[in-house]
């Protein structure tokens, strides 16, 4: 892909209150130009990456925050996605349970605007709140599980409040969706990682400081996350390797 390329179409989606509109504005904050699509009454964010060297995408970020699944419109806004990040709180289960519902209109937009031209549509699961470990309703065996058995692209655990790998997903999704491969080290540079959020003795009425137990549990949960991401991008890395292999071995 040269410089200029074409833009590609990522598309949020998921239950109300799951922070899609804020992980929008956190990634907004690395520099997106706002822009207001009036044809069809939706914010838009629009950049240009530099995904790796001198490949480049513009890449367009569409937030259907406001839009429930019972839509009429729906359809029309997930139509030509190249990225649909289906997102969830990981402190709510039935945000998590309704994740299949949202892949299904995903998937029948996908459908519905098949055409020779329309590009491939990528999925990737993304649990916002990931900071919020102490309240997690949702584990990671069953986030891989969603990931695995529905055939996503892969998944990301971030945290909209203090950025923690948000921007790293877009470029992580973006550069699988463009056929560029990153390594962990690409990525590397825009990942965010900070500490996780756990209740204090200052964190208000009834708050208490966790325990030495607590503190253990925590780490061990952050710890299985990061490592679940880590085989995710192993698996990316292997996976376009093969593809990398297997085009040179047709030109010879």
């Amino acid at each position: 892909m040269a410089a200029g390329a074409q833009a590609m179409k990522l598309v949020l989606c998921g239950n109300g209150s799951v922070g899609k509109s804020s992980i929008i504005r956190r990634f907004v904050a690395d520099g997106f130009d706002r822009q207001y699509k009036q044809t069809v009454g939706l914010d838009f964010f629009e950049k240009a990456m530099r995904l790796k060297g001198d490949e480049m995408t513009t890449l367009q970020v569409w937030d259907i925050g406001g839009q429930s699944i019972a839509s009429a419109m729906l359809d029309k806004y997930m139509g030509g996605a190249h990225v649909v990040f289906l997102c969830y709180d990981i402190t709510d289960t039935r945000s998590f349970a309704d994740v299949d519902r949202w892949l299904a209109k995903a998937r029948a937009a996908a459908a519905k605007h098949r055409s020779a031209d329309a590009p491939k549509q990528h999925v990737f699961l993304v649990a916002n709140k990931a900071d919020m470990i102490a309240s997690r309703a949702v584990s990671e065996r069953e986030h891989d599980e969603f990931v695995a058995t529905n055939g996503l692209d892969g998944g990301f655990f971030v945290s909209a409040r203090n950025g923690d790998r948000v921007t790293k997903s877009f470029y992580a999704a973006a550069a699988q969706a463009a056929g560029v491969e990153m390594s962990a080290h690409d990525l590397a540079f825009h990942d965010t990682v900070v500490g996780y959020s756990a209740p204090t003795a200052h964190s208000g009425a009834g708050g208490t400081a966790p325990s030495a137990q607590e503190d253990a549990k925590l780490a061990k949960i952050r710890e299985e996350d990061a490592e679940a991401e880590r085989r995710m991008m192993a698996a990316m890395e292997a996976e376009a390797s093969g593809e990398s292999k297997g085009a040179c071995c047709a030109v010879m």
